[in-house]
């Protein structure tokens, strides 16, 4: 895991999967500037282990 990413975005209550419910897997975590909006930008892979859903998310640090 990064370290400069928040508390809350590790908190399993923010992965909950959509469709079932179940707290999901965190496969792969990038960090990058991003020079549109000058904030940095992590991406997350994120797949839920019940039901395979995967989902690509963006958190934004100001």
């Amino acid at each position: 895991m990064l370290s400069s990413v928040p508390y809350y975005s590790l908190n399993p209550y923010v992965n909950k999967c959509p469709s079932c419910g179940f707290i999901m897997i965190v496969d792969g975590e990038w960090a990058r500037e991003d020079n549109r909006h000058r904030v940095k930008l992590i991406e997350r892979s994120l797949t839920c282990p019940n039901c395979k859903v995967k989902i690509r998310q963006y958190i934004y640090l100001q």
